[in-house]
């Protein structure tokens, strides 16, 4: 484990690996304008978009691999996959769908990028929405710079943003999962704003899941934001013990700054049963296991 950041996240994980596709991006711009022609935000089609998904569309948001998602999008429509499609021709995706699919494009064009879980500031004023971004290596600024693919122009005018596409998030408008997890334990944030409106569900759990998430992100394992496996709790559930909540917190400190401990990083993943992905997760959506 001697890669650089910037050299391990270049390369595919198991659900990024696009090769054969034959899209190329010369940089993060051009990744999300294929991404977004690719795309459409199923929860929304009708309402933002006037368009009724087939379930072969809808369908998409289930899938956790880039590839596949690819293979979904020319089912729909055949034309070569960097042409992009009216709203009614894309396939459905949630963030984390354009977010996978942004970071595939990128590390197949050798470009550092990753996944992050965590909440925007900027859907429902006074709270924090369950969320996914991509993170790229800006090699100019020298820096990582995060990228919200979702956000077209629609999105834009729905939560009253105006920016260029892609647009840019900084950590005031998107925490990080180990962030809100740290700024909650330290009593700066408050869990009960954290987690999704449009269900009613917030709290420190959500906090926690979403953790479980970035931990297996940053290490190239890329899930579903319903996916459940290890460590963790849910509504109506005991209180977490002491030891739990000291376990997340070493978890929240590897991942607030993955560069600084990336070794750390990856190998507490590979050695924890608690976090570590085995192959087997529980769909919220589906409601059963399912073998990924």
């Amino acid at each position: 484990m001697t890669a650089t950041p910037p050299e391990f996240y270049a390369s595919p994980g198991r659900h990024t690996d696009v090769t054969g596709f034959g899209i190329e991006v010369a940089d993060v711009r051009e990744a999300v304008d294929i991404v977004q022609g690719l795309l459409v935000y199923d929860l929304a089609a009708k309402d933002l978009y006037d368009v009724e998904l087939t379930p072969v569309q809808s369908g998409a948001v289930h899938e956790r691999n880039a590839a596949a998602l690819l293979e979904l999008a020319r089912t729909v429509d055949p034309r070569p996959l960097d042409k992009p499609r009216s709203p009614g021709d894309r396939i459905g995706g949630r963030c984390n769908t354009f977010t996978l699919l942004t970071v595939a494009l990128l590390r197949a064009a050798g470009i550092p990028a990753r996944s992050r879980c965590g909440f925007g500031a900027y859907f429902v004023p006074g709270y924090y929405e369950d969320h996914w971004v991509a993170e790229y290596w800006d090699a100019e600024r020298h820096r990582w710079t995060m990228v919200d693919a979702q956000l077209d122009e629609t999105w834009q005018r729905l939560i009253g943003m105006s920016s260029d596409i892609p647009v840019e998030v900084g950590p005031e408008q998107f925490f990080t999962a180990g962030h809100a997890w740290q700024a909650w334990r330290a009593g700066r944030l408050d869990a009960d704003r954290c987690g999704l409106t449009s269900i009613g569900e917030h709290g420190a759990f959500w906090i926690a899941g979403n953790l479980r998430l970035d931990f297996a992100a940053l290490n190239k394992v890329e899930m579903l934001p319903w996916d459940i496996w290890g460590l963790g709790w849910e509504p109506g559930d005991e209180p977490p013990t002491a030891e739990v909540l000291a376990v997340f917190d070493t978890i929240a400190e590897l991942t607030v700054d993955p560069d600084e401990r990336l070794n750390d990083l990856r190998n507490r993943y590979e050695t924890d049963p608690s976090f570590r992905m085995d192959g087997t997760v529980f769909s919220v959506l589906l409601g059963e296991q399912v073998q990924v």
